[in-house]
C-alpha cells in the first residue's frame, strides 16, 4: 500500500514538474510546485462537480430533451428557439393520462361533434389500466371507427417516442371503451356491473378518471369549443351517481 502510495505522489510530483517553466530556479521551482499541491483539495472537488453535473445531465436533461424533441416535433414546442408554441399553451393546461394523445386527437379535430357516448368511449379508452379486463360488451361501428382512428394517432405517436428512446404509451383499452359508451347511452348500474363482471370499485374508478379527464377538455372553450361542449355533456352524464 505505501509504495503504491509512493508511487501516485511521485507521478504527481513528475506531472507538476512538466507543467513548470524549465528556466526556474529551484527555489521558484519549489514554490511553484508547493502552490499547486495547495491546490489538491479544490481540483478534487472541481472534479466531482463535473461527474455530478454529468450525472445530472444523463439523469434530468437527456430524458427531458427526448421529450421536448417530441413535443417539438408535434409542434408544441420550438426546440431551437426553446419556446412554447400557442398549441403546447393548452397542452399544459390539460391535466389528463397520456396529454400528447389527447392534444393530437383534439388538434385533429376527433372530438368535434363527438356525442357523449363516443365521447366517454374514446376518453376511457385512452385513461384506462391496459390490461384491466371489462368484460365483452359491443361496440357499435361508429365507436369502433373512432377508436381506430386514435389508434393511428397513437401509432404516429409512439413511432416518433421510440426514435428518441422514450418508452411509448400503452396501448388503448377496448373493454373500457365498450363499459363506458354504455354507461353513457343510460344503462343503469346493476346491469353495467353484471355485465362487465368487473368490482364496483373498479367501475366507479375507470368512470370517475373517464370524467375527470373529459372535465379537462371541457376547460378548452377558448381554443377548441365544440370539443367542450361535447366533453362537458359526456362528463355530466358519466358523473352520475353512483360515480359522484
Amino acid at each position: 500500500m505505501q509504495a503504491g502510495e509512493e508511487g501516485s505522489i511521485k507521478l504527481i510530483n513528475d506531472l507538476i514538474d512538466s507543467l513548470l517553466p524549465s528556466e526556474l530556479s529551484e527555489a521558484d521551482r519549489a514554490a511553484g510546485s508547493k502552490a499547486l499541491w495547495s491546490l489538491q483539495t479544490e481540483a478534487v472537488a472541481i472534479e466531482r462537480a463535473d461527474r455530478q453535473i454529468e450525472r445530472m445531465r444523463a439523469d434530468v436533461w437527456a430524458p427531458f430533451e427526448r421529450c421536448a424533441r417530441v413535443l417539438d416535433h408535434f409542434g408544441y414546442l420550438d426546440f431551437a428557439s426553446e419556446r412554447v408554441t400557442d398549441r403546447g399553451r393548452w397542452l399544459a393546461d390539460l391535466r389528463v393520462d397520456r396529454p400528447l394523445l389527447i392534444g393530437e386527437a383534439l388538434q385533429r379535430n376527433l372530438f368535434t361533434s363527438l356525442d357523449a357516448k363516443r365521447a366517454a368511449a374514446l376518453i376511457a379508452a385512452v385513461t384506462a389500466d391496459e390490461d384491466r379486463d371489462y368484460g365483452e360488451m359491443e361496440l357499435d361501428d361508429e365507436i369502433v371507427t373512432l377508436l381506430a382512428k386514435f389508434d393511428e394517432i397513437t401509432f404516429e405517436v409512439s413511432t416518433e417516442e421510440w426514435k428518441q428512446r422514450i418508452e411509448p404509451a400503452p396501448e388503448i383499452n377496448f373493454s373500457a371503451a365498450a363499459a363506458a359508451a354504455h354507461w353513457a347511452s343510460g344503462v343503469d348500474w346493476p346491469t353495467l356491473v353484471r355485465e362487465t363482471r368487473a368490482e364496483e370499485g373498479d367501475m366507479v374508478r375507470l368512470l370517475s378518471r373517464t370524467g375527470e379527464a373529459l372535465l379537462q377538455i371541457a376547460g378548452l372553450r377558448e381554443t377548441h369549443l365544440e370539443a367542450a361542449k361535447s366533453a362537458a355533456t359526456a362528463a355530466e352524464i358519466v358523473l352520475r351517481e353512483p360515480v359522484r
